[in-house]
């Protein structure tokens, strides 16, 4: 019931965090639209109205594709290069927003009235005020991932040794399967375990990032189901969310109008980056319920 009542709360704040959801749409809107001009660029610049464009737009061929990248090495390693870059960039602005939305998410209903039409203030003032200790939370993480990595590297010998270094087809499709289900299970946990240590940074006001991290670990395995289970109630609801863009798109009617058929999907494209954000918030402010829930019982 814990669980329930933690997903329904975070669902309901989330849902009363419009302007949180517009700045996380803001963030992904830019960024889209970055990696968009690049690659709208690049094939612009060095295909136009040629026969190789035609390849491209009218079917997709690999021959073209490989002597785009051939005769064009330069531009590709110049896009690769900026494309890491605001991969870096959206890292850390990722990380910076992370601070604002659960300073904003733990005001208490007397800071809340009190600071009220002050929002941005009280984001962005969080935002900067836990940055660097969400950033070396970030760096403390690589530990876990180096585990991530470490048990993918004992599962591969082990793989092999059971299909017998492919020979059994039938079985590795099996194992590959399950590996993957591994893996995804891995970094959900990881992920987790992050959301979790955010929180109690900012709950405690905590310096020592790192003694945080341990903490929410031991907590974590103490309250594995549950934890668990809240988890993958909210990544339910984000496939869910996936299935119904799919299905809006799939049902979307064909437009006479060049305009409309530019402009329907765009609009749909948008509605579901913002639910995106709003799924993100969930992700903070369930867990939050459910972590202080646990701490004052």
């Amino acid at each position: 019931m814990r669980v329930l009542r933690s997903y329904g709360r975070g669902i309901k704040e989330a849902t009363l965090q419009p302007k949180m959801i517009f700045i996380l749409w803001v963030r992904n809107f830019i960024f889209g639209v970055f990696i968009f001009y690049l690659f709208f660029k690049f094939f612009s610049d060095t295909t136009g109205k040629s026969v190789l464009a035609e390849g491209l737009l009218k079917k997709f061929d690999f021959n073209v594709l490989l002597e785009l990248l051939i005769h064009h090495g330069e531009s590709v390693s110049t896009i690769l290069s900026v494309g890491f870059i605001l991969i870096l960039v959206y890292f850390l602005v990722s990380i910076f927003l992370y601070g604002g939305i659960l300073s904003a998410l733990t005001l208490s209903p007397e800071a809340r009235d009190e600071k009220k039409g002050h929002f941005a203030q009280v984001f962005f003032q969080g935002a900067g005020k836990f940055f660097g200790r969400f950033f070396r939370l970030s760096i403390y993480s690589l530990i876990l991932w180096t585990a991530f990595v470490l048990i993918n590297i004992v599962l591969n010998p082990v793989g092999r040794f059971l299909t017998g270094n492919g020979t059994n087809e039938q079985l590795a499709f099996y194992l590959f399967w399950i590996r993957l289900a591994i893996g995804l299970f891995l970094v959900f946990l990881i992920r987790m375990i992050l959301d979790y240590s955010r929180i109690e940074i900012v709950i405690e006001d905590s310096r020592s990032v790192f003694l945080s991290l341990f903490r929410i670990v031991k907590f974590v395995f103490q309250k594995f189901g549950k934890t668990l289970v809240l988890y993958y109630l909210i990544v339910l609801t984000g496939i869910a969310l996936i299935v119904i863009y799919w299905l809006l798109k799939s049902i979307l009617p064909s437009f006479s109008s060049s305009l409309l058929m530019i402009l329907v999907p765009l609009v749909v494209g948008q509605l579901f980056i913002a639910l995106q954000s709003w799924l993100k918030i969930i992700f903070q402010s369930a867990q939050l319920v459910f972590y202080i829930s646990l701490s004052s019982s």
